[in-house]
Formats: C-alpha cells, sequence, structure tokens
C-alpha cells in the first residue's frame, strides 16, 4: 500500500473518531440534563411533601440554635433556646442562652423582651409584625405559587447527604428576607434555615429533635410581664391609623 494510501485511512479513522466522540459527549450531556431535570423535580416534590406536612400537623416543636451576624459586625452572635408553634400565628422563641429572653406571638400580638441587651422593658408590637420571626411558616408557605417566592433545589453536595437545600427569593414586595436557604432532611423536616433580612442580617437557625403535631404545654404562647417590667406599646404609639407591615 502506498504512503498516500495510508495517510488517507489514517485521516479516515481520526474522523471516525471525531464523529463517535461528539456522539458520546452529545449524548453524555443529554443524560446529564435528563438526570438533573430529575434531581429537581423530586426535590421540589421533597419542598411540597414537607410544606404539606407541616402544615396539617398544625403544631410543632423543636430546639435551635441561631446565629446572628450583623453586617457592621465581624463577630456572630449564637443563641440557643427552644421553638413552639401553633399555625397559623401563634409561636414561642423561649431562649436558654441567653435565658430568659423571649419573643412570643399570642394571635393578638408580638412580645419581644431581651433583658440580656434591653433590661426592664418588653415590646408589645403588632400582630402582622411576628412574620419577620415566623421563618418556617413564611419559608414553605405556598410552594407553588411562582408570584410570591422563588425556589430553586441547591445540588453540589454529597451523594450520600441526608438534606437537600433550596435558594429561594421574594418575588413581592414587603417580604422579611432578601434571599433565604432552607434545607430539608428525607424525613421531611426542616433542619436548618438561613435568611438575609432587609437591613443585611444574616440570620442561621438550625433545628433538631423537631416534632410536628406534637402537645405543647397549657400557656406555651401566653407571655406574662415580669415585675418592674416597662411595657413599651407599639401599636399604640403607631396608632390606629398607621399602617403595618404583612
Amino acid at each position: 500500500m502506498s504512503t498516500a494510501a495510508h495517510v488517507m485511512r489514517a485521516a479516515r479513522r481520526r474522523a471516525a473518531a471525531v464523529v463517535v466522540g461528539g456522539v458520546i459527549f452529545a449524548g453524555a450531556a443529554s443524560d446529564a440534563r435528563a438526570q438533573l431535570a430529575r434531581d429537581s423535580a423530586a426535590a421540589m416534590m421533597l419542598y411540597r411533601e414537607t410544606a404539606a406536612r407541616f402544615a396539617a400537623a398544625r403544631t410543632m416543636r423543636a430546639t435551635f440554635e441561631q446565629m446572628l451576624l450583623s453586617p457592621i459586625s465581624k463577630e456572630p452572635r449564637t443563641s440557643r433556646g427552644e421553638l413552639m408553634q401553633r399555625l397559623p400565628n401563634r409561636f414561642a422563641f423561649r431562649f436558654t442562652s441567653p435565658a430568659g429572653d423571649a419573643i412570643v406571638s399570642d394571635g393578638e400580638a408580638l412580645w419581644v423582651y431581651v433583658p440580656s441587651t434591653a433590661k426592664g422593658q418588653v415590646l408589645k408590637l403588632p400582630r402582622e409584625l411576628g412574620s419577620a420571626f415566623d421563618v418556617v411558616v413564611r419559608l414553605l408557605a405556598n410552594p407553588d405559587d411562582r408570584e410570591t417566592v422563588q425556589v430553586v433545589p441547591e445540588f453540589g453536595a454529597a451523594p450520600q447527604s441526608t438534606v437537600t437545600t433550596f435558594a429561594l427569593a421574594p418575588r413581592a414586595a414587603g417580604a422579611p428576607f432578601q434571599r433565604a436557604r432552607i434545607s430539608i432532611g428525607r424525613d421531611r423536616l426542616v433542619r436548618q434555615i438561613e435568611i438575609i433580612e432587609p437591613g443585611g442580617l444574616k440570620r442561621v437557625l438550625t433545628f433538631s429533635n423537631m416534632r410536628l403535631g406534637a402537645t405543647l404545654p397549657r400557656g406555651a404562647f401566653v407571655f406574662n410581664v415580669p415585675p418592674g417590667v416597662r411595657v413599651i406599646d407599639q401599636a399604640a404609639l403607631m396608632g390606629p391609623g398607621a399602617p403595618r407591615r404583612p
């Protein structure tokens, strides 16, 4: 066989290899896109099932650890306690560290009592302002309402990861967060919530021992003003005609 024939045959083999390689690459890319679509659909099903389970339970009780990082501070502030909740608008954050702090929505008003930083006073706020603290309900509400919030599954965790994380961005004005992330376990319980509030404050809540449908103690959502503590009634100061944030 002539040298020219050898060259032509080698060129044909290289061309065939390029074509086959291109077909394999295109097939792999198509498979990857299909797998991502399946993963996203499964993740959104997990999100919707978690929201439905939480709504059906009506009550929740969990231990939490909270980390706050102000945009003007380099040091995070960590606190711990217990969260109890009864839908639609009652919840209580009762802190064990700092001991005595409490944020309670009794269905009529929101009480903010933080003697660790503001001694001798408690804020009594309109109930509507509780949405800024009612983060579990706010982030799991209306998972299919695309006009209110955009929910996007995040991938990249190890295959054996026991949680799926979702990125959330509000699409409606007046939302109590700029962006958020929520991590949900395979057991359809919320493990962690990360929120960037409108002022730039970062709040991370990590939950453990979460129980849905839990029996809550009598008085779980009652705030008793301690002796000598001054009540600052913000609703009264705002006046009856003042606008209230949803």
